[in-house]
């Protein structure tokens, strides 16, 4: 449960939307929670060790519906339980309940991430959401996916492909 809600996040920022299908396909996977189905993830990068030295897109196709305030909720936990600090994190809430919307079957989030600029949220592919300019922060967010330390490790190898 700890991971699924935190997929609802993501989306493709503007000026990075026409680059995207430039991107390589490095993996995908599905995220199931006790044998449901939550979303199907994409990570679209050119392959190498230092996955935020470059542009990247992560994309969750979501399978149920979610409140945005509970994604947000479970974010704030898969953040916490990565080892970040809780009192830090309360400084971002208000800014991603801003972004997060409500998503039901079927939405997608794009998380588009330029390591000079952060992270760009789109929803369906049209509706920017918002922007994470913190460039430490973002790196964190992404790393709900893509850390070592996620609550989803199966999910990261496949996203990672074979270079983790």
């Amino acid at each position: 449960m700890k991971i699924f809600i935190c997929g609802i996040f993501l989306l493709s920022f503007t000026s990075f939307a026409m680059e995207a299908p430039r991107l390589p396909l490095r993996g995908q996977g599905e995220y199931k929670w006790m044998f449901l189905s939550v979303y199907e993830a994409k990570l679209l990068a050119e392959k190498g060790n230092d996955i935020y030295s470059r542009p990247l897109l992560l994309e969750l196709k979501y399978s149920r519906s979610f409140k945005g305030k509970d994604i947000v909720e479970q974010s704030i936990k898969e953040l916490v339980s990565a080892g970040n600090d809780k009192s830090q994190l309360e400084g971002w809430r208000e800014k991603l309940l801003a972004i997060f919307p409500d998503v039901k079957e079927s939405d997608i989030i794009h998380a588009s991430y330029n390591p000079e600029a952060g992270i760009v949220f789109h929803f369906n592919s049209e509706k920017e959401l918002g922007r994470i300019t913190d460039l430490n922060f973002s790196k964190k967010f992404l790393d709900i996916w893509l850390g070592e330390k996620t609550s989803a490790p199966e999910l990261r190898k496949k996203l990672l492909g074979n270079n983790i």
